[in-house]
């Protein structure tokens, strides 16, 4: 895929997984909501997860975004540094509802108050890529 192809693939709502290493050495990987503004990935967790204590610890991080329509398959993975960013519910969590949910944004988001009402906090990241590897494969 070109740049732009890349650009285009990953400012759609798609399925990604993010990949840690814990302290432990272990490797972990989990599904996200992301959104690509201007060449960087940013994405949320909740600041008592895993993943969230392995980015800061490690600072990086790998993210695969993927779509498989048969008989194609499309990735892009990106690999670099992460930092942590202001979090801004309706920036970063709202935006993100509206990019993957559309019209159900605001049902979601009522939730996701509810859960910072009762004391559960987020932390945004921003993972701008080091290597970034793309594919589009016809299978069968």
């Amino acid at each position: 895929m070109s740049p732009e192809e890349i650009d285009a693939f990953l400012a759609e709502p798609r399925d990604a997984v993010l990949s840690v290493s814990l302290a432990s050495g272990r490797a972990m990987g989990t599904p996200i909501w992301f959104r690509w503004i201007d060449g960087v990935a940013r994405f949320q967790s909740p600041v008592t997860s895993s993943k969230t204590a392995a980015i800061r610890r490690s600072g990086r991080a790998s993210l695969c975004v993927h779509e498989q329509p048969l008989p194609i398959a499309r990735y892009v993975t990106l690999e670099g540094p992460v930092r942590e960013v202001e979090f801004d519910l309706d920036a970063d969590i709202g935006a993100a509802a509206v990019h993957y949910l559309g019209e159900g944004a605001p049902t979601f988001l009522e939730g996701i108050r509810g859960a910072l009402a009762a004391g559960r906090r987020w932390a945004s990241f921003e993972l701008t890529p080091e290597t970034v590897n793309a594919k589009l494969q016809q299978l069968g």
